[in-house]
């Protein structure tokens, strides 16, 4: 490894500096253990003898750990690019399948201690009185209230900065449509973490949170590219990470395996463009598709309807037209927009249909079909995905990048972040991508030099 990016985060101010490098090994070994604490590694490293081994005798202090954990998450994207070249070069890794998935992990902020717009300007105004000493000196202090000058001052700049993050959340909120728009007081921030998004975890509970992604190799199961960001969905992350990976590994990924959150119509439509082959179920996870199977008097299907693409209409089951009746624009992730066309059938028509019971919703003249303007495109796309072959090719990929994730929470403690804040989520993110990786390709090199034998 080029240990230049390591020895330019020591360069050039202060006194010598323990060896970087060491202090890495040290790091990687302890995350390989699901020990992400720098108070642990203080710890570690004056009563693990392998720790000991690994840092010929360092016994840096606590302090010393938490400054470098900050420090290498600015060489940390470099780190991990040598090792993707390093594996590439000895032919270790072969990038052609790539498989890509998501998962929320905990910010390091209490799912408690939330609070709105209205309790934040109220929370502020009280500590300014207590900072200028305008606070009667005979009535208590909450117990929010730091008890020194120092940690008063930084949760005041906590609270602006939560305050800015908190107005940029109510106004996206207020762009939304009726429906999906919610009451402003009931948008709330973090003082602990602002910059995490509040969303539902893993396991349902409703918490500050990151969303990391990674893209793993199908065959040395090497996590080629990785993220982290201050999200709560996976929709919108398939092409950034489509771009990052083919950067990192020179254009060689040709197949993405992906679920149901990564195959909308502009990311089918990004990968066509992109010469990349996209395999994942369209709305098979999708609660909503859930909720239609559950229902006892299901409405027919649009898949039922046939398009007349001559003369922009649909035919229902029974032979009736459904006209265009209009058009809107549908707001995706990341800024992006689709154009959703409606066809409506005429109320004199379905009012006198023998379908019209299995056809019409509860208190509806006339049925209306919706049919994005890619349609053909996400029609084919379940079309490939009902072939045997490619579902056969589609089902490697739980053992993939399922395999990333389940190995990072049960041996490698990801269950929540130690860092607060989006900085130190990608640097604990990368650190532990680099460890993983590191503990693949050493056991791909072995199995190399000492092949198994496979009795025929």
């Amino acid at each position: 490894m080029d240990r230049h990016a390591l020895d330019e985060l020591y360069a050039g101010v202060g006194s010598l500096a323990y060896d970087p490098l060491m202090l890495l090994k040290m790091v990687l070994y302890q995350y390989l253990k699901g020990r992400r604490s720098p108070a642990t590694w203080f710890e570690e490293a004056k009563l693990n003898e392998a720790m000991q081994w690994l840092g010929r005798g360092y016994t840096p202090a606590r302090r010393t750990w938490y400054d470098f954990r900050d420090r290498v998450g600015g060489v940390i994207d470099r780190l991990h690019k040598q090792m993707i070249q390093t594996a590439i070069d000895s032919n270790l890794l072969d990038p052609v399948i790539a498989a890509q998935d998501g998962t929320s992990v905990a910010a390091c902020a209490s799912r408690h201690q939330m609070i709105n717009k209205g309790t934040l300007e109220r929370r502020k105004q009280l500590l300014g009185q207590i900072i200028d000493g305008k606070y009667p000196p005979s009535e208590p202090l909450p117990r929010w209230i730091p008890p020194t000058e120092i940690g008063r001052r930084d949760l005041a700049q906590r609270m602006e900065y939560a305050e800015h993050i908190l107005d940029e959340r109510i106004r996206k909120n207020a762009a939304k449509t009726g429906k999906k728009r919610k009451d402003a007081s009931k948008i709330y921030v973090s003082l602990t973490d602002p910059e995490a998004p509040l969303g539902r975890d893993k396991m349902k509970v409703f918490r500050p949170l990151y969303t990391i992604q990674i893209v793993m190799d199908q065959s040395s199961r090497i996590v080629m590219s990785y993220c982290c960001d201050a999200v709560v969905t996976d929709s919108g992350t398939l092409l950034p990470m489509i771009d990052q990976t083919q950067e990192l590994v020179g254009g060689r990924v040709k197949t993405i395996l992906a679920d149901s959150a990564y195959c909308s119509a502009l990311d089918l439509l990004g990968c066509e463009a992109r010469g990349i082959y996209l395999l994942g179920p369209l709305q098979s996870n999708s609660f909503t598709e859930k909720k239609k199977q559950a229902k006892t008097n299901q409405q027919i299907p649009r898949e039922q309807f046939r398009f007349d693409a001559a003369q922009n209409c649909y035919e229902c089951p029974a032979g009736h037209k459904l006209a265009y009746a209009g058009r809107e624009r549908k707001q995706r992730h990341g800024g992006q927009s689709i154009w959703q066309f409606r066809y409506r059938c005429a109320a004199v028509h379905c009012g006198n249909c023998p379908l019209a019971q299995q056809c019409l919703r509860s208190g509806s003249s006339s049925r209306t079909i919706k049919r994005l303007k890619d349609q053909d495109i996400m029609d084919a796309h379940r079309a490939k995905m009902a072939d045997p072959d490619v579902m056969k090719l589609y089902s490697q990929r739980c053992q993939t990048v399922e395999w990333g994730f389940a190995d990072a929470r049960a041996h490698r403690g990801l269950q929540r972040f130690h860092g607060r804040g989006l900085d130190r989520a990608r640097t604990e993110t990368g650190l532990l991508v680099v460890a993983q990786n590191l503990l693949r390709i050493d056991k791909l090199m072995h199995s190399a030099i000492n092949p198994v034998n496979i009795p025929t």
